[in-house]
């Protein structure tokens, strides 16, 4: 074999040449192969609004990596909870499961803070930006039943954290809560 990069240029024609039951196949062994192709799939295809039972894997990666339930045998994760919710876009991209999963980011993370006490500055900033992302989607989207669906929820999370956290970042919540509002009443 040439030490050329191998692409999906050179595998998209192998697989234009598979019959459907081929095809079926290769899926099978894919969704079998690992845990996160089999959620990717789920998200992908078993799209159930009322039970999302298709957001349930990620919302488990999101909770394990930003409040594991022993701190002290586990990391913080950030990274890991931004990547779940990356993973599930590219799986499904719906934006009203996506601001799900960024919200319930923020809410592990206020979660882990109120019953460890105040973390660090790069912790909140991380829980700001998440946040203030939730925020901006829904100004982008400019969909008022978004909108009145998420408000409750973001509240919610400030409501938790005001007074109770320091860092100011009870105050930035505040500050993207009011730019929100501001905006679509």
């Amino acid at each position: 074999m040439s030490s050329a990069k191998i692409s999906w240029k050179d595998v998209k024609p192998v697989l234009a040449g598979f019959s459907s039951t081929q095809l079926l196949g290769l899926v099978q062994d894919l969704y079998r192969l690992n845990t996160e192709n089999a959620s990717f799939m789920h998200a992908r295809f078993l799209i159930d609004d009322t039970k999302q039972g298709h957001l349930a894997p990620y919302m488990t990666k999101i909770q394990g990596a930003i409040s594991p339930k022993q701190p002290w045998k586990q990391d913080v994760k950030l990274t890991e909870g931004r990547k779940a919710i990356s993973q599930f876009k590219k799986a499904n991209g719906n934006i009203h499961d996506t601001l799900t999963l960024m919200i319930y980011y923020v809410k592990c993370g206020n979660d882990f803070t109120l019953e460890f006490g105040d973390i660090d500055e790069g912790f909140y900033d991380s829980l700001c930006s998440m946040f203030s992302s939730v925020v901006q989607t829904l100004l982008k989207q400019q969909d008022q039943e978004l909108f009145a669906e998420f408000l409750p929820s973001l509240e919610a999370e400030f409501q938790r954290v005001d007074s109770q956290v320091g860092w100011g970042y009870p105050d930035e919540l505040s500050d993207y809560l009011s730019d929100l509002k501001d905006a679509f009443e």
